[in-house]
């Protein structure tokens, strides 16, 4: 189950992509003249590089733009702008002046060693030389569109938020259906058949000459990164990514393989066509894309998968990999020029490259940049000179912790400044929908979905008297979690120190990776309570506009009245409607905003059949879209029908939390049915039976051994027919924990 508050998984995605950056670049020299032919050529070099620069930079930037948009709904575009310029735009012009001449140097260098009077001439320069560095510069640029547009759509094109929730369906149904590489396949397929002036076995070109944007590049990654953004609008693209990641690597390699098929192990340098013309074109660039996205959610999926629990280790190199990635590459090219001659095979050479550039940069991070001005600049913080401790990679994620321009930092309670952190760190929602409602019936909603609201080891007491006694309580992402328990169990007390209406006498509470005191971990956040008082004279249509009025992308007002079946009511006054009428606007307010988490107390008291049924639909779509809810009801069949677990408090201790099946299943007793002429006053006497009635010949037992009185009714009556079992209801499951427990 995952606890932290941290994206660890994309922080390990986002390293893996920088750090093979490096792989990458070391192959170069066994394949290209660049910087220096070496006397060891190898194809396996060059279907590694073709591999790794297929799906890089796209997991790079779909990364950027999902912590890109988190920080800019956390804090706002002034502050992500002025962050961005620190952690992207500062790395981006001291870095080109520091290592630009060097880079260049050592590559004038490498070809000066190794050109032969009758190789061909390099070409000539291209525009400014933005070397490695380019991709911080098309960030800028990305950052930048991305503000225009979220503010022509909210101000101007989509102010009701129609477009972006209908492209918020067509990804999720494309997530669901296996088929989300296809969809986003099409932008870099049109770029790649489009350049006609591209060598195709390299895919993209890499944008590293000139200021103006190269529209391939644009066009590839800035889709990337459009697809991060709206993963953040909807977590739960990235537990389906996680259910699916099998299959996804499986066609990437089958797809790499093809394309390797067509278009040969090693490049050429010069611009062409494939064999069979304009078909050819069509067939590899399609095959090119799609294992380029296959790659992509296929490792996206993996890292949800297995990576997201905190790991020192993890957490160590992901900080890392933003300086390593920055200054390597004059390194990576100066040891494969002094290496270029030596008469060893390639396989002894590049491991030997990798070690003799990752070493000292490791140990100048380690010693000179992670306790320093710099590694405040690219880390958000001063680290001391040892990896993280076990228990701060698990837990003091509260602290700084910094990735690279596309990170973001956990804000938990009792932190740093939040205007020093990086945009990794932020963490806010961690969501991960379900594709089946209710749970019981959907096993692929896993346990280990990301915890959105959690108390941790809380106690509190009124007058002396606990309320909670050492609670560890967790709400997590795409599940319902019923709250159950006898009045005076202590879930009003739970659910407001959860909402920051209530402190914890010990231990803490934890809202969307914050404290629930913050406003930015409550915009994530809609509430149901029982008492609510709302404006009389308002009619239910105005009450949810002006709702939504407080939210950047709420539901559209009719959209909301839909979901909560509430057309014959949009034109009423609240004042005039019934207490269950009342019940069904204020669930509408509750998730005009989109919220992430949805706390609803007693939400079904006073509704009908009718709407109740409505509820329950409306209830069972927040946790198809990825919403958590943590429900509290005194209706146990309502959380058998909703729930994915069960938690029952009892004196302010959580004494059983499961499913509704594990539930069940804590409670020995079973319920017989069958048609028998036993007498049922003798049968009250068995062992093992709890209970007997008969009704027109059919006994009805409540047994707690059920095989010995199935066994025994048998043996009594040869004639027994119609004979049923059946499991304890989450009822009295209920009744009988807390009836132990008092």
């Amino acid at each position: 189950m995952h606890t932290t508050h941290r994206f660890h998984a994309l922080d390990s995605a986002r390293a893996l992509a920088l750090l093979l950056g490096i792989v990458l670049h070391a192959c170069m020299s066994f394949f290209l003249p660049i910087p220096a032919q070496d006397a060891s050529q190898s194809p396996l070099m060059a279907v590694g590089f073709f591999t790794i620069h297929l799906f890089r930079m796209s997991l790079f930037f779909v990364i950027a733009g999902f912590f890109a948009r988190l920080l800019v709904e956390r804090r706002g575009a002034r502050a992500f702008i002025g962050n961005r310029l620190q952690r992207v735009g500062a790395p981006l012009v001291v870095g080109w002046i520091v290592l630009a001449p060097i880079t260049i140097a050592v590559v004038i260098w490498g070809l000066s060693r190794t050109m032969t009077a009758d190789a061909p001439a390099p070409p000539p320069p291209q525009g400014f030389p933005l070397i490695h560095l380019w991709f911080l510069y098309y960030l800028l640029g990305f950052y930048a569109l991305a503000l225009v547009v979220q503010f022509v759509a909210d101000r101007v094109v989509d102010r009701q938020g129609h477009l972006a929730a209908g492209f918020d369906r067509l990804l999720g149904r494309a997530a669901r259906g296996g088929v989300l590489p296809l969809l986003l396949a099409l932008p870099l397929f049109l770029a790649l058949f489009a350049d006609l002036d591209g060598h195709l076995w390299f895919g993209i070109r890499t944008p590293d000459h000139g200021l103006a944007p190269q529209w391939p590049a644009s066009l590839a990654y800035g889709s990337a990164f459009a697809f991060g953004w709206f993963v953040h609008r909807q977590l739960g693209l990235l537990d389906y990514l996680a259910r699916q990641w099998r299959g996804q690597l499986l066609a990437a390699l089958t797809l790499t393989a093809i394309c390797l098929s067509l278009i040969g192990p090693t490049p050429s340098l010069e611009p062409g066509t494939l064999p069979g013309g304009a078909n050819g074109r069509v067939g590899y660039t399609l095959c090119y894309a799609l294992a380029a996205w296959c790659w992509t959610v296929g490792l996206l999926g993996a890292a949800w998968r297995f990576c997201a629990e905190p790991n020192r280790v993890h957490r160590y190199l992901s900080d890392a990999s933003y300086w390593l990635y920055l200054t390597h590459l004059p390194v990576v090219f100066a040891w494969q020029v002094l290496l270029a001659g030596l008469a060893l095979p390639s396989w002894v050479k590049f491991p030997l490259i990798i070690a003799l550039t990752l070493t000292p940069l490791l140990l100048a991070y380690h010693y000179g940049v992670r306790n320093t001005f710099l590694g405040e600049v690219l880390n958000g913080r001063r680290y001391p000179r040892t990896l993280p401790s076990r228990s701060a990679a698990q837990g003091a994620d509260a602290a700084t912790v910094a990735l690279a321009p596309d990170a973001t930092q956990p804000v938990g309670p009792a932190q740093v400044d939040v205007a020093q952190l990086d945009p990794s760190q932020l963490d806010p929602s961690q969501l991960d929908p379900s594709q089946q409602s209710p749970a019981q019936n959907n096993p692929a909603r896993e346990a280990d979905a990301y915890v959105l609201a959690e108390l941790v080891a809380a106690s509190k007491g009124y007058d002396g008297q606990p309320a909670l006694d050492g609670l560890h309580l967790a709400v997590r992402a795409g599940e319902l979690l019923a709250l159950l328990g006898p009045n005076g169990a202590g879930k009003t007390t739970a659910i407001g120190l959860l909402l920051g209406t209530l402190q914890p006498d010990a231990g803490e509470a934890v809202l969307m990776g914050g404290s629930p005191l913050s406003t930015a971990s409550r915009l994530a956040v809609g509430v149901m309570m029982q008492d609510v008082t709302l404006t009389p004279t308002l009619r239910t249509r105005e009450h949810i506009a002006l709702a939504a009025s407080y939210y950047r992308t709420p539901r559209s007002v009719d959209e909301v009245i839909e979901l909560c079946g509430l057309q014959a009511l949009a034109d009423k006054a609240y004042g005039k409607l019934s207490t269950g009428q009342k019940r069904q606007v204020q669930f509408a307010l509750a998730i005009v905003g989109r919220p992430q988490l949805v706390f609803l107390d007693e939400p079904s008291v006073g509704l009908d059949v009718a709407a109740r049924e409505t509820m329950w639909r409306g209830i069972r779509q927040l946790l198809d879209e990825g919403c958590g809810i943590l429900l509290t009801t005194h209706y146990l069949e309502e959380a058998e029908a909703l729930a994915d677990r069960v938690a029952v408090l009892a004196r302010g201790r959580l004494i059983a939390e499961g499913s509704v099946g594990e539930m069940r299943d804590l409670v020995a007793r079973k319920r017989i049915r069958c048609a028998s002429a036993l007498n049922v006053e003798d049968i009250r006497r068995w062992p093992g039976v709890v209970d007997a009635s008969s009704d027109s010949g059919q006994l009805q037992l409540t047994a707690s051994d059920a095989d010995s009185v199935v066994r025994r009714l048998l043996a009594s009556d040869s004639s027994l027919r119609d004979l049923e079992i059946h499991k304890a209801s989450l009822a009295e499951a209920f009744n009988e924990l807390t009836r132990e427990a008092a």
